[in-house]
Protein backbone atom coordinates (compact mmCIF):
# COMPACT_ATOMS: atom_id res chain seq x y z
CA UNK A 1 0.00 0.00 0.00
CA UNK A 2 2.86 2.64 0.80
CA UNK A 3 4.41 1.45 -2.60
CA UNK A 4 1.12 2.57 -4.29
CA UNK A 5 1.00 5.66 -2.51
CA UNK A 6 4.64 6.31 -2.85
CA UNK A 7 4.21 5.80 -6.49
CA UNK A 8 0.98 7.96 -6.99
CA UNK A 9 2.93 11.06 -5.69
CA UNK A 10 6.37 10.66 -7.72
CA UNK A 11 3.69 11.29 -11.14
CA UNK A 12 3.78 14.65 -12.21
CA UNK A 13 0.79 16.50 -13.28
CA UNK A 14 1.72 15.84 -17.54
CA UNK A 15 1.91 11.80 -16.51
CA UNK A 16 -1.30 12.01 -14.45
CA UNK A 17 -2.40 13.99 -17.74
CA UNK A 18 -2.02 11.35 -19.97
CA UNK A 19 -3.25 8.34 -17.66
CA UNK A 20 -6.55 10.50 -17.88
CA UNK A 21 -6.50 11.12 -21.66
CA UNK A 22 -5.67 7.17 -22.00
CA UNK A 23 -8.29 6.05 -19.45
CA UNK A 24 -11.14 8.47 -21.23
CA UNK A 25 -9.70 6.65 -24.82
CA UNK A 26 -10.01 3.92 -23.18
CA UNK A 27 -13.81 4.29 -22.36
CA UNK A 28 -14.19 6.27 -25.56
CA UNK A 29 -13.31 3.13 -27.42
CA UNK A 30 -15.81 0.70 -25.67
CA UNK A 31 -18.55 2.89 -25.55
CA UNK A 32 -17.52 3.07 -29.70
CA UNK A 33 -18.14 -0.44 -30.12
CA UNK A 34 -21.51 -0.72 -28.13
CA UNK A 35 -22.96 2.02 -30.14
CA UNK A 36 -21.54 0.38 -33.01
CA UNK A 37 -23.27 -3.20 -32.06
CA UNK A 38 -26.38 -1.42 -31.62
CA UNK A 39 -26.67 0.36 -34.41
CA UNK A 40 -26.16 -2.95 -36.52
CA UNK A 41 -28.30 -4.72 -33.94
CA UNK A 42 -31.35 -2.02 -34.86
CA UNK A 43 -29.99 -2.11 -38.86
CA UNK A 44 -31.06 -6.27 -39.07
CA UNK A 45 -34.12 -5.40 -36.63
CA UNK A 46 -35.51 -2.86 -39.53
CA UNK A 47 -34.89 -4.98 -42.57
CA UNK A 48 -36.95 -7.45 -40.60
CA UNK A 49 -39.47 -4.90 -40.32
CA UNK A 50 -39.25 -4.10 -44.02
CA UNK A 51 -39.56 -7.21 -45.24
CA UNK A 52 -42.56 -8.20 -43.27
CA UNK A 53 -44.13 -4.39 -44.06
CA UNK A 54 -43.85 -5.69 -48.09
CA UNK A 55 -45.23 -9.10 -47.58
CA UNK A 56 -48.39 -7.51 -45.66
CA UNK A 57 -48.49 -4.31 -48.31
CA UNK A 58 -48.76 -7.26 -51.37
CA UNK A 59 -51.09 -9.39 -49.15
CA UNK A 60 -53.57 -6.64 -49.06
CA UNK A 61 -53.20 -5.65 -53.19
CA UNK A 62 -53.87 -8.93 -53.09
CA UNK A 63 -56.85 -9.16 -51.02
CA UNK A 64 -58.14 -6.03 -52.50
CA UNK A 65 -57.75 -7.85 -55.95
CA UNK A 66 -59.70 -10.26 -54.84
CA UNK A 67 -62.44 -8.20 -53.52
CA UNK A 68 -62.43 -6.42 -56.99
CA UNK A 69 -63.07 -10.04 -58.67
CA UNK A 70 -65.70 -10.86 -56.23
CA UNK A 71 -67.35 -7.48 -57.12
CA UNK A 72 -67.46 -8.15 -60.73
CA UNK A 73 -68.76 -11.29 -60.19
CA UNK A 74 -71.64 -9.71 -58.27
CA UNK A 75 -72.21 -7.24 -61.02
CA UNK A 76 -72.32 -9.54 -63.69
CA UNK A 77 -75.43 -11.82 -62.23
CA UNK A 78 -78.62 -10.89 -62.70
CA UNK A 79 -80.71 -7.82 -60.38
CA UNK A 80 -83.28 -9.84 -59.22
CA UNK A 81 -82.78 -13.58 -58.07
CA UNK A 82 -85.75 -15.91 -57.57
CA UNK A 83 -85.94 -16.75 -54.35
CA UNK A 84 -88.50 -19.52 -52.95
CA UNK A 85 -90.98 -18.18 -50.55
CA UNK A 86 -90.61 -20.39 -47.02
CA UNK A 87 -92.37 -23.36 -46.58
CA UNK A 88 -94.80 -22.67 -43.53
CA UNK A 89 -95.15 -25.37 -41.24
CA UNK A 90 -98.66 -26.47 -39.44
CA UNK A 91 -99.33 -24.18 -36.45
CA UNK A 92 -100.99 -25.58 -33.90
CA UNK A 93 -101.93 -22.08 -32.13
CA UNK A 94 -102.01 -18.92 -32.99
CA UNK A 95 -98.17 -17.43 -32.72
CA UNK A 96 -97.88 -13.89 -31.82
CA UNK A 97 -95.02 -12.26 -33.63
CA UNK A 98 -91.66 -11.59 -31.52
CA UNK A 99 -92.26 -8.29 -30.24
CA UNK A 100 -88.28 -7.24 -29.65
CA UNK A 101 -89.35 -5.08 -26.25
CA UNK A 102 -90.45 -7.87 -24.50
CA UNK A 103 -88.69 -11.09 -23.28
CA UNK A 104 -88.16 -14.27 -25.43
CA UNK A 105 -89.25 -16.46 -22.41
CA UNK A 106 -91.88 -14.78 -21.06
CA UNK A 107 -93.31 -14.63 -24.99
CA UNK A 108 -92.70 -18.72 -24.89
CA UNK A 109 -94.62 -18.96 -21.15
CA UNK A 110 -97.75 -16.78 -22.99
CA UNK A 111 -97.04 -19.53 -25.88
CA UNK A 112 -97.44 -22.76 -24.26
CA UNK A 113 -100.26 -21.35 -22.12
CA UNK A 114 -102.26 -20.54 -25.75
CA UNK A 115 -101.03 -24.72 -26.98
CA UNK A 116 -97.57 -23.96 -28.93
CA UNK A 117 -95.62 -26.67 -29.96
CA UNK A 118 -92.05 -26.65 -28.78
CA UNK A 119 -91.01 -26.24 -32.90
CA UNK A 120 -93.22 -23.20 -32.96
CA UNK A 121 -91.21 -21.28 -29.90
CA UNK A 122 -88.36 -22.24 -31.14
CA UNK A 123 -89.50 -20.19 -34.75
CA UNK A 124 -91.10 -17.08 -33.09
CA UNK A 125 -89.14 -16.81 -29.91
CA UNK A 126 -85.39 -17.78 -30.95
CA UNK A 127 -84.99 -20.10 -28.69
CA UNK A 128 -82.91 -23.37 -28.39
CA UNK A 129 -84.96 -26.26 -28.66
CA UNK A 130 -84.05 -27.53 -25.51
CA UNK A 131 -84.51 -24.14 -23.54
CA UNK A 132 -88.49 -24.09 -25.58
CA UNK A 133 -88.96 -27.99 -24.22
CA UNK A 134 -87.77 -26.46 -20.80
CA UNK A 135 -89.91 -23.79 -21.04
CA UNK A 136 -92.53 -25.85 -22.39
CA UNK A 137 -92.60 -28.84 -19.77
CA UNK A 138 -92.51 -26.48 -16.79
CA UNK A 139 -95.22 -24.25 -17.86
CA UNK A 140 -97.55 -27.72 -18.45
CA UNK A 141 -96.67 -28.77 -15.16
CA UNK A 142 -98.04 -25.55 -13.70
CA UNK A 143 -100.70 -25.93 -15.13
CA UNK A 144 -101.01 -29.64 -14.25
CA UNK A 145 -100.32 -28.43 -10.26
Amino acid sequence: MELLTQYLNILSATEWLLASVAVILVMSLFSFRRQRKLQQEQTVSMQALQRDLRALANAAVGVGGRVLEIERQQRKRPAAINVQEPVQAQVSAPIEFYNPSSHPYEQAIRMVQTGASVDDIVTVCGLSKSEAELVSMMHRLDKAS
